[in-house]
């Protein structure tokens, strides 16, 4: 509460200085989630980087991942306040996706644990927006009911996607688009690359995009102005067409980790580091962390 109560409260500017300040003591107490961080950070740019930029890369994504909280806990109340909306800028096709979906097509809307995540839905359902967020459970209970009572009150379609895809088509044939983020590890999904290594990722893209034909369209947004501004992207996904299913899903999940990887390279302190991303691997062992130094 003393950390939380401020964050959902204080201004927004002041929330974000708020949550800024506790990146610190969270960095030294939580040892486990700093030893994914850097070598998750080692993994990928040990070759290129110095361990000075790692290191400064690392805590700065933590640092963002606290003013994912300050949004994710006041995002209800910006979106009542008409200025909010004023300094959101939308890039990509938006006029044309949604009048599409005014008109009653459905789609996959794809995204990644990247920069203000926790705004796009919560805006685009204030917008008008028919949405059900796939969120899987998260492991710790409490983290999880927490969550849950935060997005089901700005995103009230929230399903589980184990054993949801009969819920999922029922989403999809009434118009109603099914949002994801696909960039976490999976025990018994493809082991597809993913930023120079292989993960294990959760194919539900290619196989309801096949099953359904419905259009995929991605989305990530960025801060220009911590608390204040920001800018929202979507792009309409093309995929090739395999000739067979098991090739059609391998090619579309590959597309999906493409282009979450090419955000992630654009700015690497958006993306969640601490999430062991590789921990799962195909011959089924666990991934061994790199020590901290």
């Amino acid at each position: 509460l003393l950390v939380a109560l401020p964050l959902a409260l204080l201004p927004a500017r002041w929330a974000c200085w708020w949550a800024s300040r506790w990146v610190t003591p969270a960095w030294w107490l939580a040892r486990r989630r700093r030893r994914v961080t850097l070598s998750n950070l080692r993994q990928v740019y040990g070759r290129i980087w110095s361990d000075a930029r790692i290191l400064q890369v690392a805590r700065e994504s933590w640092r963002r991942v606290a003013l994912s909280a300050v949004e994710a806990l006041q995002i209800r109340r910006w979106l009542g306040t008409p200025d909010f909306h004023d300094r959101i800028e939308w890039v990509g096709p938006w006029e044309e996706i949604e009048g599409r979906h005014q008109a009653g097509e459905a789609f996959l809307l794809v995204s990644g644990h990247l920069g203000p995540f926790e705004v796009i839905l919560p805006t685009l359902v204030h917008r008008g927006w028919r949405i059900d967020l796939l969120s899987r459970r998260i492991k710790n209970g409490y983290v999880h009911q927490a969550m849950h009572w935060l997005r089901s009150g700005t995103v009230p379609g929230i399903l589980d996607p184990s054993g949801a895809l009969p819920e999922m088509g029922k989403s999809l044939r009434s118009g109603r688009c099914l949002a994801m983020l696909v960039d976490q590890n999976t025990r018994g999904g493809l082991h597809i690359p993913f930023l120079g290594r292989e993960a294990g990722t959760i194919p539900v893209v290619g196989v309801l995009q096949r099953r359904y034909q419905i259009p995929v369209i991605y989305l990530h947004s960025r801060r220009i102005e911590e608390g204040t501004r920001y800018r929202i992207h979507c792009e309409i996904a093309e995929f090739p067409e395999g000739d067979n299913l098991r090739q059609h899903i391998d090619e579309v999940t590959r597309a999906v980790n493409a282009k979450i990887e090419h955000w992630v390279r654009e700015n690497p302190a958006d993306w969640l580091w601490m999430h062991q991303r590789w921990k799962h691997r195909a011959d089924g062992t666990r991934e061994q962390l790199l020590p901290e130094s």
